[in-house]
């Protein structure tokens, strides 16, 4: 969990809020659907801008994630289409 840019782990939020770390993460963990939404989407963006001719580099840049992120998400985007 990111807060006002720092990194914060559920457990120490829920100590701070005085709450348990099952209430922080009901309340602040994205659901199911999205997170696959989401997953996908980055996916399709990954392979969109390597295909279109960038670098690694380039696609990680754009997508604002790292260079072993970006190609995995290629792989796996890959990946799935094999089996459709």
């Amino acid at each position: 969990m990111i807060i006002n840019g720092k990194k914060i782990k559920a457990k120490d939020f829920a100590k701070m809020a005085g709450v348990s770390r099952k209430t922080i993460v009901k309340y602040y963990a994205m659901s199911r659907e999205q997170y696959e939404k989401e997953a996908a989407e980055k996916r399709q963006l990954a392979f969109e801008l390597r295909s279109s001719g960038l670098k690694w580099r380039e696609v990680a840049e754009k997508m604002d994630t790292s260079i072993d992120s970006a190609m995995a998400y290629y792989r796996r985007y890959l990946a799935l289409q094999e089996k459709i």
